[in-house]
């Protein structure tokens, strides 16, 4: 055989193993196209909460899978990124079923009594060889036994353990799983600007004179009621007063609603009397103090709507063309329109 001859042949066992190496690489991507297909079938338990076995079965199924593409003679970059994507979706069905566990009885846990007893176990062991639980019960019922029985537990060496298991920090492993981390975005910055650098376009407080800080006597509540008083003792003293006609300002709708306030305060103090006569029409009459002494008098308390149209209507209909109550000359906004 010649020299030439044998290059041929070992070309061809270089091609013949190169061949069966990558045979094998595309083996190791069909497992990993595989196993991403199981694990997109299984999100259905996942979204129950019950793939806690299915997660760890396919977490050691993917670490076989990863030790073949390591051992692999050839190292091929698209296989470490496929083994990257099943990874990750692995940690997303993971987080998925951690997200969906409901915890509840799971005929799992213990019950208080057999806390107890394994508590008592740990520290006196020769606690139930004497008798068990019924023995115990018994003891109980005598207060000096039962004391001998508590001191026949070595409770500084329950007292040590929780000591020096107390101050372990809380692990937080199980956490990376059910929380959703999202990362901050960062927005603009509004630049602030110190105003006091420049002097230029600066505005100063207007200044307020003792006049507006202090109001005006005469417009006080105490001032106005007893004006209005007075003005319905000078003019009606000795008889009764038509109600609309005392209060109503046909020149203001918003001075007939302050006359109202003020009013307000004149029958609760009982200086006059807000009754109605028999055709119903109200009326106020000046209550002498002995009327005004006299307890035994029914009252009643009554609510009514009072609006510009009502105002223009009593107005009207009972023609009051000046004001019982002087009009006050102050600053007021402005009257709604007249109704037709």
């Amino acid at each position: 055989m010649s020299e030439s001859d044998l290059e041929s042949v070992a070309q061809n066992i270089d091609n013949i193993s190169n061949n069966l190496k990558t045979r094998g690489i595309g083996v190791i991507a069909e497992a990993y196209e595989q196993y991403q297909k199981e694990v997109a079938k299984a999100e259905a338990l996942a979204y129950k909460g019950e793939a806690g076995k299915v997660v760890m079965d396919k977490i050691n199924e993917l670490a076989q899978i990863f030790a073949q593409v390591t051992q692999n003679d050839i190292k091929e970059l698209p296989m470490f990124m496929k083994d990257s994507e099943a990874l990750k979706k692995t940690a997303a069905f993971a987080a998925l079923n951690a997200e969906h566990i409901r915890f509840g009885d799971y005929s799992e846990s213990i019950t208080v009594e057999e806390f107890v007893d394994a508590a008592k176990k740990y520290m006196n062991p020769d606690h139930f060889e004497e008798g068990e639980r019924a023995v115990e019960e018994a003891v109980n019922s005598d207060q000096a036994a039962a004391n001998e029985l508590f001191n026949s537990f070595d409770w500084r060496k329950l007292g040590t353990m929780f000591y020096s298991l107390g101050y372990k920090p809380i692990q937080s492993q199980f956490l990376y799983g059910p929380l959703a981390t999202q990362r901050r975005r960062l927005g603009p910055r509004t630049r602030n600007v110190d105003d006091t650098l420049n002097t230029q376009g600066k505005t100063t407080a207007q200044k307020v004179s003792v006049e507006e800080i202090h109001p005006d006597p005469e417009q006080s509540t105490s001032h106005m009621v007893r004006s209005i008083y007075r003005q319905l003792v000078t003019k009606s003293a000795e008889e009764k007063l038509n109600f609309f006609v005392f209060f109503l300002n046909p020149f203001s709708f918003a001075q007939s609603v302050e006359n109202l306030f003020y009013i307000s305060f004149l029958v609760r103090d009982g200086k006059i009397r807000l009754d109605s006569d028999e055709d119903g029409t109200p009326y106020v009459e000046v209550l002498d103090e002995g009327d005004t002494a006299d307890d035994g008098a029914p009252i009643s308390h009554h609510i009514a709507t009072f609006d510009h149209t009502t105002w223009r209507q009593l107005v009207a209909q009972y023609n009051i063309t000046e004001p019982f109550i002087p009009h006050r000359d102050v600053p007021e906004d402005e009257d709604l329109p007249s109704t037709p």
